[in-house]
């Protein structure tokens, strides 16, 4: 990948802010809101699709406005990173939850074991997904600074 542009650093810092806010958001309602599982189910999918969102940005490629996982890791993380597209496909697990669990009929399917399960595979979407963006926007930093590879002699 050539290198990044501060816009590009930024904006993909600013999805991966907000993707943060929503895994925060659905750890603590679950710990919280016993009621609210449903809502933990959506925010679990929304920091997911954020993050990989994020990383699509960070690769400066563009993707379309969908909430499906599938569609962004099939039709655009596999481009960049086939390997990780595979791994990353039970994420897709996420997407119903989207839509369901903005309505009655479908916030009574998540249960608190149903939300336990969500938030385990919110989590290992990030395990796969954070420190590749992160060795993305640290080796932008290292590029934008020429006195961080050279060696200092302090002797």
């Amino acid at each position: 990948m050539g290198a990044q542009s501060p816009d590009t650093a930024a904006e993909t810092g600013r999805w991966v802010t907000r993707a943060r806010l929503d895994l925060d958001n659905a750890k603590a309602l679950y710990e919280t809101l016993p009621a609210a599982y449903d809502n933990v189910a959506f925010l679990c999918q929304q920091a997911v699709e954020k993050l990989v969102k994020a990383f699509l940005v960070a690769h400066a490629t563009p993707f379309p406005k969908t909430h499906d996982i599938r569609t962004l890791l099939v039709g655009h993380v596999a481009e960049i990173e086939p390997e990780l597209a595979l791994e990353a496909r039970f994420a897709d697990e996420l997407t119903p939850y989207v839509v369901a669990s903005r309505y009655p009929e479908g916030s009574a399917m998540v249960t608190r074991e149903c939300a336990e399960e969500l938030i385990a595979l919110m989590d290992r979407a990030w395990a796969l997904f954070e420190p590749r963006i992160l060795e993305i926007l640290e080796c932008e930093e290292t590029a934008d600074d020429p006195g961080a590879s050279e060696d200092v002699d302090d002797g």
